[in-house]
C-alpha cells in the first residue's frame, strides 16, 4: 500500500467534496455542496487560515483532513483545530488516521502552535478512543455555537 498525505490543491476539491458528503452523512451533519466548495476553496487559497490535506492510497483518494487556525489566550496564542478528519470506511484500520495526525502535529510544531483541539461526537466511542490513545484529553466543557447571519437571506 503506497500512502501519500499532502496539502490539497484546488484540483483536489471535487474529490474532497465527495468525501465530505460521505463524512457528513455518517455524522448526520447537514451538507451543502455550494457552501462547502466556497469554504474549501478559501482555505486552500489562504494558508494563514489553515490547511487541507488529502490522503491518497495507491493514487486513489482515501481520506482528507482539515486543520484551521485560531487564537486563544488559554492556549498561549495560535492554536489549531482539527476541524475534520475522514478516512473512507474501506481504508480504516490501516493507520491512516494516525499518520494524518503525525503530519498535522509536525505542521503545528513548525508553525509554533502548541495546542491542537478537536470536536468529536460523544456517541462516537471508536473515534473518542482513538483520539485518547494518541494523546488528546477530554474536557468537562460543552462546545456551543451561535450562527451569525451576515445578510437577510443567509441561512
Amino acid at each position: 500500500m503506497n500512502t501519500l498525505i499532502r496539502p490539497a490543491l484546488l484540483s483536489d476539491i471535487p474529490g474532497i467534496l465527495t468525501q465530505m458528503q460521505e463524512f457528513y452523512a455518517g455524522e448526520r451533519i447537514v451538507y451543502d455542496p455550494r457552501h462547502a466548495e466556497v469554504a474549501l476553496t478559501e482555505l486552500i487559497r489562504k494558508r494563514n487560515l489553515g490547511v487541507a490535506l488529502i490522503v491518497l492510497v495507491d493514487g486513489r483518494p482515501a481520506g482528507y483532513c482539515i486543520v484551521t487556525f485560531g487564537f486563544s489566550l488559554e492556549f498561549r496564542g495560535r492554536f489549531a483545530l482539527l476541524d475534520e478528519l475522514y478516512i473512507r470506511e474501506e481504508c480504516r484500520g490501516e493507520g491512516l488516521g494516525g499518520r494524518c495526525l503525525t503530519v498535522v502535529e509536525n505542521l503545528c510544531r513548525s508553525d509554533g502552535i502548541r495546542a491542537l483541539r478537536l470536536e468529536v461526537e460523544t456517541a462516537n466511542g471508536r473515534a473518542r478512543g482513538f483520539y485518547r490513545r494518541v494523546g488528546f484529553q477530554e474536557h468537562d466543557r460543552r462546545l456551543m455555537t451561535k450562527w451569525i447571519r451576515l445578510t437577510e437571506g443567509d441561512a
